[in-house]
């Protein structure tokens, strides 16, 4: 199946965002779980799936997620400054951490590779 890289790194940032949910109640940080927390959260980490799927950037594959994870963290994490750095820096680390795991995965688990997306 040609796109089964996105398939799966779609997967991965779905289980990513419910985990991210899930870490984000239990620390303290999500205070409730409002419809706009939980779809900012979930969007922002099946961007990350989406876009380390879809990229072909000629890069150490470990790097390549990471790199994108933190890309695509910073759209969301930017408005936790306003309350400090502590909410600022869990989710940019979490982005930068899931990016690796999506990427470690799709690689190396289910080894599929980017050239096999035509976009």
């Amino acid at each position: 199946m040609q796109n089964n890289r996105l398939v799966v790194c779609l997967t991965g940032g779905i289980i990513a965002g419910l985990i991210c949910l899930a870490g984000g109640v239990l620390s303290g940080n999500i205070a409730e779980l409002s419809f706009f927390t939980t779809a900012s959260t979930l969007y922002n980490r099946l961007m990350i799936g989406f876009f380390i799927g879809i990229s072909r950037l000629k890069v150490n594959y470990l790097l390549h997620g990471a790199f994108i994870g933190f890309l695509i963290s910073l759209i969301n994490s930017l408005q936790f400054l306003e309350n400090g750095i502590k909410g600022f820096l869990m989710f940019t680390m979490a982005g930068v951490i899931y990016g690796f795991l999506i990427e470690l995965f799709a690689t190396k688990v289910v080894k599929t590779n980017s050239e096999k997306i035509i976009f």
